[in-house]
């Protein structure tokens, strides 16, 4: 007999209780006490989401969440706009924002009426319509945005010689399928990248995460594992337990476990002392800082650009009834020499993204990692 939507919410809220990193600091007979009123009148799963939301809010982590059953189809109240600082860093293809001409480098001047503040998105409410005052070349705009539903396409890993001998790879945020829009697995593509950047004689390495917002980090660090070396690269460090993450001949692994693996030959992985750089911004985030932390600790790399989002702790997925799954603060982030995370990852060298030059030749996050590379 299927589970009655009350019975499953307290299962998972037993669930969160027992597994959440912060699930210590919470008074869970009040917190209860308001998701059973929430969900007093429940007959689906979906009834149950304002509670499961409602309890998630008290673990304050700011990374556990719900993913609803279409999440990988569908955006759902999208208005399709990055930005930080007020400076417009990218923008969803066919969203809201895009359909308005919205373009990375526009400042947004105000959301609601009110000055926008130094971080991702910030004062960005949830409203169904929402108002932004943007700038561009002095010139300002007020634009009534409404959130709509558009479709997920998942971004595409990309690769060029950014300079004589030097690799630029651009990593992308990865779905949890690990899937690229026409199928390939995200890995696959990045093996690729790698095998044919190297052929036409790159060395040197850039790796951009800049627009890394998260996701599933096995296709990532399967793909880009040869540039952060084999062996242990950090460590999830859970209440009582912690679990390494690693990478070997085109395998991601934590522990003995095998989560992801290419499936064909890889560049073999650079001795620790090759140069590679590592870019990063405020809207790198998630499993984009887990692949950040993949290579802090190793000789030859340098980080440049901006410190990282701040979610260093990493989410454990539980499947829900009706097709939702609970996305779970588990653990904290720790790199290779065993330093544990518990905010933003600061680079090397600091400097802002001007989003509107991204990766074009006024670039100044990557002339500098440029120029530390023609130094090394």
């Amino acid at each position: 007999m299927p589970t009655d939507p009350v019975t499953s919410l307290e299962e998972t809220l037993d669930l969160i209780e027992q597994e959440a990193l912060n699930a210590a600091e919470v008074d869970w007979t009040r917190v209860r006490a308001e998701c059973r009123a929430l969900a007093a009148s429940a007959q689906t799963p979906a009834d149950t989401y304002p509670a499961l939301r409602h309890a998630l809010s008290a673990l304050n982590d700011h990374h556990s969440h719900l993913r609803l059953p279409d999440a990988g189809t569908t955006h759902r109240g999208l208005l399709g706009v990055y930005y930080t600082r007020g400076v417009v860093a990218f923008v969803f293809p066919g969203s809201p924002a895009a359909l308005s001409d919205i373009r990375p480098g526009d400042r947004i001047q105000r959301v609601q009426g009110k000055p926008v503040g130094d971080g991702v998105n910030d004062g960005l409410p949830p409203n169904l319509v929402v108002t932004l005052e943007v700038e561009r070349a002095g010139k300002r705009r007020v634009l009534a945005l409404t959130r709509t539903e558009v479709p997920v396409v998942p971004p595409e890993p990309q690769g060029h010689l950014a300079a004589p001998g030097v690799g630029l790879v651009t990593l992308p945020d990865c779905d949890l399928e690990g899937l690229l829009a026409d199928g390939t697995p995200y890995e696959e593509r990045v093996r690729g990248l790698l095998l044919d950047l190297a052929a036409q004689g790159a060395n040197r390495w850039v790796v951009d995460l800049r627009r890394n917002l998260g996701g599933n980090m096995w296709p990532m660090l399967a793909g880009i594992g040869p540039l952060t070396g084999e062996g242990e690269l950090g460590a999830f460090v859970g209440r009582a337990e912690r679990w390494s993450w690693r990478y070997e001949g085109g395998a991601a692994l934590v522990g003995e476990e095998v989560m992801r693996r290419v499936n064909g030959p890889v560049l073999p992985a650079l001795s620790g002392d090759r140069p590679v750089a590592v870019l990063t911004s405020p809207l790198t985030a998630s499993s984009g800082e887990i692949l950040a932390l993949s290579f802090v600790g190793r000789q030859g790399t340098r980080l440049f650009g901006e410190p990282t989002r701040g979610l260093t702790t990493s989410n454990a997925l539980y499947d829900l009834p009706g097709g939702a799954a609970l996305l779970l603060t588990t653990a904290q982030d720790a790199d290779r020499t065993g330093q544990v995370y518990t905010g933003p990852i600061q680079p090397s060298v600091t400097l802002l993204t001007d989003w509107a030059e991204f990766q074009t030749p006024q670039d100044p996050v990557l002339n500098a990692a440029l120029a530390w590379l023609a130094d090394s």
